[in-house]
């Protein structure tokens, strides 16, 4: 302080303002949202008093900048602006482009063919679909399009996010193999427990139900499950509401609901059956690991737009390969 007060004094002797500049850069690399600058105006005749403490202009380049991940030729890309990453800001719920984002990024990371993962947007237009009076059919159809070229009987598991009401949970469905004597279980994870359980399994249910009318019309579909269990689809669907890790605060469902998808797909048999729900439960992670993710995606995001606007940045590849650091 001695010191600093010395310097003041000298320079002050030899003009009549001086404005000192502080800033906080990022642990690695400084991204537009982190750059701060306390402005310090020292006068011959004035106390040294700092200004207010303000977040330093982005950058036009990194503001009017976008992304398509994992690139824009890709049917399921995912546009984000740089915009979007606010809500990976402290204390901040998510929204869906970062979700989405995340879920394309787990396909590249933890590649797994016995499973099909839904954007955000799907649950919406598969409860609308549901509701509508009247031609079922022809509503169903159109909904097909979401998962087109895909058999999701065939699959082991199903994952389908939920957005309701300014919060986030997980359905994930579990598909039996053809010689087990049950049918599919529909598993509901929430970090806070405020959406109806019953609500979802319902329509998760009318959705399978749906689905297997719809293959079932075509006689030579090869049949995914045991006779008497495709025959009776619609009393042997299993509904389990699932006690996992809970959020602390009030604001990280969605950093909750992405964590339980990264690690049941790293920690997921090949088939999961009731017998084997025992991996879940409220010690099935540390909280804190959860809510540490939000820092983690925001590197990923910020080495994309680096990479977008720098020649120098990381390619596709090496953000594949990246595994999400907790802070």
């Amino acid at each position: 302080m001695v010191e600093l007060a010395y310097f003041i004094n000298r320079c002050a002797s030899l003009t009549k303002k001086i404005i000192i500049c502080r800033w906080n850069l990022a642990k690695n690399k400084a991204s537009p949202l982190e750059i701060k600058k306390d402005v310090v105006l020292l006068d011959d005749d004035d106390d040294i008093e700092p200004a207010r403490s303000a977040d330093v202009q982005i950058s036009n380049k990194w503001e009017e900048s976008n992304i398509h991940y994992p690139s824009s030729t890709d049917p399921e890309a995912v546009e984000l602006t740089y915009s979007d990453m606010k809500c990976l800001e402290p204390e901040e719920y998510l929204k869906s482009p970062v979700i989405n984002f995340y879920l394309q990024y787990l396909k590249k990371a933890r590649p797994r063919r016995d499973l099909h993962m839904f954007n955000t947007y799907f649950y919406s237009k598969l409860e609308e679909a549901l509701s509508m009076p009247g031609h079922h059919d022809s509503e169903f159809s159109k909904l097909r399009r979401w998962w087109r070229g895909v058999d999701i009987f065939k699959k082991a598991y199903i994952i389908l996010p939920i957005n309701e009401s300014m919060h986030w949970s997980l359905i994930i469905v579990c598909m039996p193999t053809k010689e087990a004597d049950s049918g599919p279980i529909i598993l509901h994870l929430d970090s806070l427990g405020l959406h109806s359980s019953q609500k979802l399994f319902d329509i998760v249910a009318r959705y399978i139900q749906a689905e297997r009318w719809h293959l079932g019309m075509d006689s030579s579909y090869d049949i995914p499950f045991s006779g008497r269990i495709w025959r009776r689809l619609s009393k042997n669907i299993n509904r389990e509401k699932i006690e996992v890790p809970r959020q602390r605060n009030e604001y990280d469902c969605g950093l909750f609901m992405l964590y339980y998808i990264d690690r049941f797909i790293q920690d997921a048999p090949e088939r999961l059956t009731k017998e084997g729900l025992g991996m879940f439960g409220r010690r099935w992670f540390n909280h804190e690991e959860a809510s540490a993710f939000r820092g983690g995606i925001r590197a990923l995001l910020i080495d994309l737009f680096h990479s977008a606007l720098d020649d120098d940045g990381p390619s596709e590849a090496e953000l594949e390969d990246k595994d999400i650091q907790m802070d």
